[in-house]
């Protein structure tokens, strides 16, 4: 009787194709052998995935195969033992298993009488051979990076505004492409100041240089557009910032330029221990005069000791904390919203959350399936083991990686939104907040959450001029509640000084109103 074969492929890479490993070579060749061996061919599986693991969809469908129908098949071929395995350890496990199944593996260029105990000892080198040579390329791979990145080459995927090639001594580097003066624009928009970072990524992307969200901080703030290549920590030499042998596509004043806004902007946050009642705003404003962030400390005088803002920077700009404090406590109380604009925030805030709560009743609904089949696989995989269909190794490694997945997916499922009466309740302290937002600031206790406000509602520094604030930007949310009553109340007051002829030709005293970025 013909002994039953199963043919096994496999490739990961596309440079296996160079080097004689490709698919149609190795399906070529084990037809072949089988057809001079007068061997009966039951079916081909092909894979092209790692061999660091059995993990191989083909793989584990022979073995299913195999498993279901004992008998029915006596041999698995393949080329060599690289293309069985490339991890010593498993190969061992797995041998025992095709040997249970009466299965023999076979490497039709390595052939070996497994019956002789002599040739286990170039088995052994069989399969650890694969797996020296991945941990070799693995180990010239990172040591070519660091060499390269030293050399000052760019040895990653290109960032935008450049494309990856090949130098005239055949090293990789990379060269400005097509999307180079998009790059050059964004920075020198955002180093104007009128632009949030999101604001510009998208006027960038309709002009398109495409860009994810993150993808556009990282753009903003990657060494590569100033010439520089990051030589990483390398065998306990610390990283550092080389100069790069490709070209630059910006200054490295416009850099810097970008990098000191991109640093004022971040959001405000208290910091443990520095943040004091009697200069609060210390991180929060900047110079009128260069631009600088302003200090705060405090002076000796008749009546005590007095708290003033000032700058380091040689500007000699200088006032009164208090008087700023207190100015800013009538600036906050000048934003009032009106009974519609309330109104429309609140339809606003429960039609999102309720939108966003279908979106994950659907998410948990479909995970809630997929748990069920996994618990169903499990309950499977314990009958066949019952069966006879599994060893006791087999089975714990199914029933592990099973349980594995049903916990992940509980706690993706824990993650979902939460009860529609718990947003309800930060949306009524939501609009308490808003309705009178000068109030709620000065009745806050704690400096830290008085910090954190201040910071929310303004995510950009603020500028005290002669008595008056400034600021580029007011959160988007407060700026559009109060937008439409602010309107009407400052139309009023302009009706109201035209009536009075000294009054109009008099300077107004208080706050400027913010004048609302372009979108």
């Amino acid at each position: 009787m013909k002994r039953r074969a199963i043919i096994y492929t496999r490739v990961s890479t596309d440079d296996q194709a160079d080097r004689g490993y490709s698919l149609p070579y190795q399906e070529e060749r084990l037809r072949k052998y089988c057809e001079a061996n007068n061997f009966t061919v039951v079916a081909h599986y092909q894979d092209d995935h790692s061999a660091k693991t059995f993990v191989r969809p083909a793989f584990q469908k022979f073995l299913h195969f195999a498993k279901k129908h004992p008998g029915e098949v006596d041999l698995l071929l393949f080329t060599n033992w690289s293309r069985f395995s490339r991890n010593a350890t498993d190969s061992y496990a797995m041998l025992a298993t095709l040997k249970k199944l009466n299965v023999e593996p076979q490497a039709v260029e390595q052939p070996l009488d497994l019956s002789i105990p002599e040739n286990k000892m170039m088995l052994a080198f069989y399969l650890a051979a694969p797996e020296v040579e991945n941990d070799r390329r693995s180990a010239n791979v990172i040591t070519g990076v660091y060499r390269a990145r030293k050399e000052g080459r760019w040895a990653n995927v290109a960032p935008a505004g450049y494309k990856n090639v090949r130098g005239d001594d055949g090293k990789a580097t990379i060269v400005p492409d097509t999307h180079a003066p998009l790059v050059r624009e964004a920075f020198e928009q955002f180093a104007t100041g009128a632009f949030g970072v999101e604001e510009l990524r998208r006027k960038m992307n309709q002009k398109g240089l495409n860009s994810a969200r993150s993808a556009f901080h990282i753009l903003l703030r990657n060494h590569a557009y100033i010439g520089r290549v990051c030589v990483p920590a390398f065998k306990g030499e610390p990283s550092y910032y080389t100069r790069a042998v490709h070209e630059p596509i910006i200054s490295e004043d416009l850099y810097y330029e970008v990098q000191n806004i991109l640093q004022e902007r971040k959001p405000n946050r208290p910091t443990k221990n520095t943040t004091k009642e009697e200069v609060l705003f210390r991180g929060h404003l900047t110079c009128r005069r260069c631009g600088n962030l302003l200090t705060g400390s405090a002076s000796k005088g008749r009546g005590g000791r007095y708290f003033y803002y000032h700058c380091q920077h040689g500007c000699r700009e200088r006032f009164r904390a208090d008087k700023a404090h207190e100015e800013f406590r009538k600036y906050l109380s000048g934003f009032k919203p009106n009974g519609a604009a309330i109104e429309a925030f609140q339809e606003y805030l429960m039609g999102t959350f309720q939108s966003n709560q279908r979106d994950d009743q659907r998410e948990t609904d479909a995970i809630d399936a997929e748990i069920a089949r996994n618990q169903k696989r499990l309950q499977n995989a314990k009958q066949m083991r019952l069966d006879g269909e599994f060893d006791v190794a087999e089975y714990k490694d199914m029933k592990a990686t099973l349980e594995n997945t049903i916990n992940d997916l509980i706690r993706k499922k824990a993650t979902l939104s939460s009860p529609l009466e718990d947003f309800e309740k930060y949306v009524r302290h939501a609009v308490i907040i808003v309705r009178d937002l000068g109030s709620f600031y000065a009745g806050l206790k704690d400096l830290a959450a008085r910090d954190l406000m201040l910071g929310s509602i303004f995510p950009e520094k603020l500028i005290f001029e002669n008595g008056k604030y400034r600021t580029p930007r007011v959160n988007e949310a407060v700026r559009l509640i109060c937008l439409m009553h602010n309107e009407i109340e400052n139309k009023k007051a302009d009706e109201k000084n035209l009536i009075s002829s000294s009054s109009a030709s008099a300077e107004r005293q208080g706050f400027e109103p913010w004048i609302p970025l372009q979108v």
